[in-house]
């Protein structure tokens, strides 16, 4: 090689970088004038898991996970069961603002990654009024992250809560979309545990009045899921 820029047959020169595989690699020239690639750690990524529910589930911690994040969204016509496309609350009866979802979604990817930065989480839920004549008051939804350990116990590293000071009297869902940016302010590794989110809605209702929410979920979409870097 000369003494001047040395470069190998992808053209690029010496000492520069490049990503190949994910991996970052060093172009790097000897002192003998040998050219060699040197791999250094995995390149961090930013990962989409959606939100989704199934029938038959990932087991995981000796449970059956049904609720489930996904890199890709279940088939449209999935079992031919629509009532995979979300989950639904009790009916609503009080009237102060209470806890009325909680849902844990579980990863089912077994790979080895750490986790840390911001998580951006996007959710999609539905709010009706079921009877009575007063209305259904969908107050705030708290999105956060974690992980499921091997014994199934869900373990928060970090969360975030909007106001959502939203009222309806329909008798049909009204959907509301809500994002968060969620920090995570000590990253963890996936290696013996599994990547999890957690949506949980706050609602409550009028005298003589019931209501209901929901989390949508459609199989063939991502109405709700969640975006973070992993290494």
């Amino acid at each position: 090689m000369a003494n001047n820029e040395s470069t190998n047959i992808t053209g690029n020169k010496a000492n520069e970088k490049l990503v190949q595989q994910k991996k970052e690699v060093s172009i790097v020239e000897d002192t003998d004038g040998t050219v060699r690639l040197c791999t250094s750690a995995v390149v961090a990524q930013k990962k989409q898991f959606v939100m989704q529910k199934v029938t038959d589930g990932y087991h995981w911690g000796a449970v059956e996970q049904q609720f489930l994040l996904m890199e890709n969204p279940s088939p449209s016509t999935l079992d031919n069961n629509d009532a995979l496309d979300f989950v639904e609350s009790n009916m609503i009866v009080g009237t102060t603002s209470t806890p009325v979802l909680n849902v844990i979604f579980c990863s089912t990817d077994e790979t080895k990654k750490q986790i840390y930065g911001l998580a951006r989480i996007v959710s999609s839920v539905g709010v009706k009024r079921i009877s009575g004549n007063g209305s259904v008051h969908l107050d705030k939804v708290i999105l956060a992250v974690g992980y499921i350990d091997s014994s199934g116990e869900y373990h928060e590293t970090g969360a975030g809560e909007t106001a959502i000071p939203y009222t309806t009297t329909s008798g049909e869902y009204v959907e509301r979309i809500t994002q968060l940016f969620v920090n995570i302010p000590t990253g963890f590794s996936t290696g013996e545990n599994r990547l999890a989110a957690h949506v949980g809605i706050y609602a409550h209702v009028d005298a003589n009045t019931t209501g209901q929410v929901r989390i949508n979920l459609t199989r063939g979409l991502a109405d709700s899921y969640i975006e973070l870097v992993m290494r």
